[in-house]
């Protein structure tokens, strides 16, 4: 699927894929079954590698870290794929403008 999928990612720059990404999920979710499709596919299929640290267990060791859903728009959907933690949204006093444009960048090596 990659194989399939790099060629079209690449069309573009980062930031357009990033929210491109975000609607194909929240759009795909959102058919019947679309999420229990995702859970089904990205699950862990039977391997436990759950780790306590702190007292928090986590269902495996692989998380999505904080950044990729600022506005915490796409937080279930992100459950379905998996993940054994998801760090969303940004606490802050204020709103702030953001990084200068480009904030998100692709590496073309494989």
């Amino acid at each position: 699927m990659y194989t399939l999928l790099r060629p079209l990612l690449f069309l573009f720059d980062a930031e357009t894929i990033h929210h491109i990404s975000i609607t194909a999920l929240r759009t795909f979710c959102k058919l019947p079954g679309g999420s229990a499709t995702l859970r089904w596919m990205f699950d862990e299929n039977g391997i436990h590698d759950s780790k306590e640290i702190l007292g928090l267990t986590f269902k495996n060791r692989v998380g999505l870290a904080a950044g990729f859903d600022k506005d915490a728009i796409v937080v279930d959907e992100m459950a379905c794929l998996g993940f054994g933690f998801i760090e969303i949204g940004t606490v802050t006093p204020k709103p702030q403008p953001g990084n200068e444009k480009p904030r998100l960048f692709s590496s073309k090596e494989r």
